[in-house]
C-alpha cells in the first residue's frame, strides 16, 4: 500500500527477485487512498503480508494498519515501511513484523522476508493447507468452523468465508487433530472449540450455521464435548 505506483511497482519488482524461485504467490497493490480506506479486512482481505508506506501526506499508512488490527485481522503481518524511525512506537503498538527504512537494499528485504518464512514453518502445524488451482492456501485451524463436503470436494467453512478444494472428508480426517476435530457426521467434521451447543438434531456452531449429527455419532459427540467443556472449566 503506497501513495504512488512507482512505489507500489518498485516493490513489485522486489518481491519477483526474490521470491521469484522460493514459492507461488500473488500480489495486489493499492495506491488510492479511499479505496484502501473501504476495503473489508475482516472478509475480503486475504494477504499473509502487507507492505505499508507509512510517512506519506497523501496515503495514511497508520490508519490503515490500525483498521487491519481492528478488525480483528492477526494472520496479515504488517511491515512498514518509512524515510525515518519516527513511527516505531506505532509499529510496537500494531505489532508489525519489521520496520523497513528506505532507501531499502535488496538484502534487508531479502533477510525479513526470510526471517518471515522461518517464522511461518515454525508455526506450520497451526493451519490447514490444501491447493486450489494450483496454488497453496492455508488456514489457521483456530479460524475453522467445520469442514464438509459436497461431490468431490470438501469445502473448509471458516471466518474468512467458505473455501473449495479437492480431497475426500476422510483424507481431511486424516490431517486435522482429532482432539480438536470431531467426525459428527458422514459429511461433517467440526471444530469441538467452535461448538456453540448441542441437541439431538444437531450442533450449533459460534457462526450461528446449524450441523447435523448422525444418530449412530451422536453419544461419541456428546462425551466429546462434555470432556471439552470440562477441560475449559
Amino acid at each position: 500500500m503506497f501513495d504512488s505506483a512507482q512505489s507500489a511497482e518498485k516493490l513489485e519488482d522486489v518481491l519477483v527477485n526474490i521470491l521469484f524461485d522460493k514459492c507461488e504467490f500473488g500480489y495486489e497493490s493499492y495506491t488510492n487512498p479511499q479505496k484502501a480506506l473501504e476495503i473489508d479486512f475482516q472478509n475480503d482481505f486475504d494477504f499473509d503480508i502487507v507492505f505499508i508506506e507509512i510517512d506519506s501526506r497523501i496515503f495514511p499508512g497508520i490508519e490503515i494498519a490500525k483498521k487491519i488490527r481492528e478488525s480483528g485481522n492477526i494472520k496479515s503481518e504488517i511491515i512498514f515501511i518509512s524515510d525515518d524511525d519516527s513511527f516505531a512506537l506505532f509499529g510496537y503498538k500494531l505489532r508489525v513484523f519489521d520496520y523497513l527504512i528506505k532507501p531499502i537494499p535488496i538484502k534487508a528485504f531479502s533477510e525479513t522476508l526470510e526471517r518471515y518464512f522461518c517464522y511461518f514453518e515454525s508455526d506450520e502445524d497451526n493451519y490447514f493447507s490444501f491447493k486450489v488451482s494450483g496454488a497453496i492456501q492455508k488456514i489457521r485451524f483456530d479460524d475453522i468452523f467445520y469442514f464438509t463436503s459436497s461431490g468431490r470436494k470438501c469445502i473448509v467453512v471458516n471466518k474468512r468465508g467458505d473455501s473449495e478444494f479437492y480431497s475426500k472428508l476422510d483424507e481431511v480426517e486424516a490431517l486435522v487433530n482429532t482432539d480438536e476435530f470431531i467426525r459428527v457426521h458422514q459429511s461433517y467434521i467440526v471444530n469441538i472449540r467452535c461448538i456453540k451447543s448441542l441437541t439431538k438434531d444437531g450442533l450449533t456452531m459460534s457462526n450461528g450455521l446449524f450441523v447435523p449429527v448422525s444418530q449412530r455419532r451422536y453419544s461419541e459427540v456428546k462425551n466429546k464435548f462434555m470432556k471439552y467443556l470440562d477441560i475449559e472449566e
